[in-house]
């Protein structure tokens, strides 16, 4: 039994070790722009290994995506922890949202590279990791929009500008190394959030925001 739960826990830290040294590549060159074999070099076993952990690229990809994945209970604390307008709760999501990504450079640059590349795989999978904003903003505009606090305007793609907005700040901070990344960004955030709540005819947070 021992014998079997040790060869099992080596299994596991392989198929882990892979996940972790694969992960870079695909930040570098995306899921088309790195063979089989540079991974398994990269690893340090043989395509053979590599596909006793894995059946193919797209696998070992969508299991490098999988341990990505980001939890919406992150923003419960954000969402409870102020003001409760629009502006203010979405302030606090994205500030928690955007450091959390911007702390792993790989995963971010797998998300921008999915962009560029048109990669629907691991697209779809950074769009389900934006659905708590989506999902937020829209109804919260819908709301607002009934209650006549802003114009008529086209709600889901509103939505999908907050996103772009943020990939645009989170690209910003891609250049820059360790700590730098998180020099103003609580100002950055917070100016990105305003512009967007003048686009959709709402008032700027106040300076001390958040």
């Amino acid at each position: 039994m021992n014998t079997i739960r040790q060869k099992r826990m080596k299994a596991e830290d392989r198929k882990k070790s892979i996940i972790q040294a694969s992960k870079g590549l695909f930040a570098k060159k995306g899921l088309h722009g790195v063979s089989v074999d540079e991974i398994a070099r990269a690893c340090g076993v043989s395509p053979a290994v590599l596909y006793q952990h894995f059946p193919s690229k797209e696998k070992l990809y969508e299991a490098v995506l999988g341990a990505a994945a980001c939890n919406r209970e992150y923003y419960l604390d954000a969402v409870l922890g102020g003001p409760d307008g629009f502006g203010d709760v979405l302030y606090r999501m994205t500030l928690v949202f955007v450091k959390s990504r911007i702390a792993d450079v790989d995963t971010l640059r797998i998300e921008l590279r999915s962009i560029i590349d048109g990669d629907g795989i691991s697209e779809q999978f950074f769009m389900n990791q934006w659905r708590s904003f989506i999902d937020y903003i829209e109804i919260s505009l819908n709301e607002l929009m009934k209650e006549g606090q802003i114009p008529q305007i086209d709600i889901p793609l509103a939505a999908l500008a907050f996103v772009g907005l943020c990939r645009e700040v989170m690209l910003s901070q891609t250049m820059h190394i360790g700590e730098k990344r998180f020099q103003d960004i609580e100002y950055m955030i917070r100016e990105m959030v305003n512009f967007y709540l003048r686009m959709v005819g709402l008032k700027a947070l106040p300076p001390d925001a958040g």
